[in-house]
């Protein structure tokens, strides 16, 4: 699956995309609020001001990706591997951080 086909069936209602690979797709902008991508591939994938709000990335694997701007409200992020992904201006609230512990305060990562 590429990003334009997971976008067309976002926008048609479907929101489960587990295991999906989408590594180094582009899919800045996108609005892919309350989706299923845990266990998703999505190394070196261009999320840069995506929301993701709501979003089950249990287990993702976001390595290098650029998640500048991205909105990880109410995000389920245990067991995701993020190491060397761009974060600056990311935003989390409620969100479950890879470790299981919870930002549940507003907070901007500088």
């Amino acid at each position: 699956m590429d990003a334009e086909e997971l976008l067309e069936r976002y926008n048609a209602g479907e929101r489960d995309f587990s295991g999906v690979d989408l590594s180094r797709a582009n899919l800045s902008g996108a609005n892919l609020s309350a989706a299923n991508l845990s266990a998703a591939i999505l190394w070196g994938t261009d999320l840069r001001d995506a929301n993701l709000s709501g979003a089950d990335l249990n287990r993702a694997d976001l390595r290098v990706s650029r998640m500048e701007g991205v909105n990880l409200q109410d995000t389920n992020l245990k067991g995701a591997n993020w190491h060397g992904a761009e974060m600056y201006g990311a935003f989390f609230c409620n969100t479950v951080m890879p470790d299981g512990d919870i930002v549940a305060e507003p907070n901007w990562l500088e």
